[in-house]
């Protein structure tokens, strides 16, 4: 993991290089609800909804249920989940998918800076064919000062078991709380496929809501 991890700031500044033809832009929605069980411990239940076809078509709608525990005294956080999808090709045909997944994460603040880093191990398909990949993401986000305005960065690789690079991602946003105990989050995205004989690039805007009961 060393040598991945050595690996990001290369394909970061040159992969846009390898921009396919195809290109599509999407929107990306959902809504979370987050409720603590035990102590450090909090179990959280999200829907999502996306569009395709620049954002013309539903693409895909999904619940994710999730349960986290972090380390007592610590910022290291571990989670366990499982995420229903039913995906639609423009066709308007269906298919049922299922994920399971394990993440790690570990926060490091500065000043007002915060470093968030989480590594996910997910086990995706369908009733046929289940696939493992492994996906890594970076966060650095800053609170402005005397707000809770915080804007962010993140970049995230997706890498199969063949240590092939499925995925890159590339975002930009901010999250702002609206009421006491719900958050607000926009966000841009540019997520580059990697090697597929038929790779798209999409273009997204994505916003979200959490609710902590």
């Amino acid at each position: 993991m060393k040598t991945i991890r050595n690996s990001i700031f290369l394909i970061f500044i040159f992969s846009f290089s390898a921009f396919s033809q195809q290109n599509d832009f999407q929107n990306w929605t959902s809504f979370k609800l987050s409720q603590k069980v035990y102590k450090r411990t909090n179990i959280s239940v999200k829907e999502g909804l996306r569009f395709r076809e620049n954002s013309s078509l539903l693409s895909k709608n999904f619940t994710d249920v999730k349960l986290s525990h972090r380390i007592k005294k610590t910022d290291l956080e571990f989670s366990a989940g499982y995420r229903f999808s039913d995906e639609y090709s423009i066709d308007f045909s269906s298919e049922y998918k299922h994920r399971y997944y394990f993440d790690f994460s570990s926060k490091y603040d500065y000043k007002r800076f915060n470093i968030t880093l989480r590594d996910r191990f997910q086990y995706q398909g369908n009733n046929s064919s289940f696939k493992p990949l492994f996906r890594q993401k970076i966060e650095l986000s800053y609170n402005v000062r005397k707000t809770p305005f915080e804007p962010y960065i993140q970049f995230e690789f997706f890498l199969n078991f063949d240590e092939q690079f499925e995925k890159l991602r590339y975002s930009s946003g901010f999250s702002y709380p609206i009421l006491k105990k719900m958050n607000a989050n926009l966000f841009y995205r540019i997520q580059q496929e990697l090697n597929s004989s038929n790779p798209e690039n999409l273009f997204i805007l994505g916003t979200s809501l959490s609710y902590k009961l």
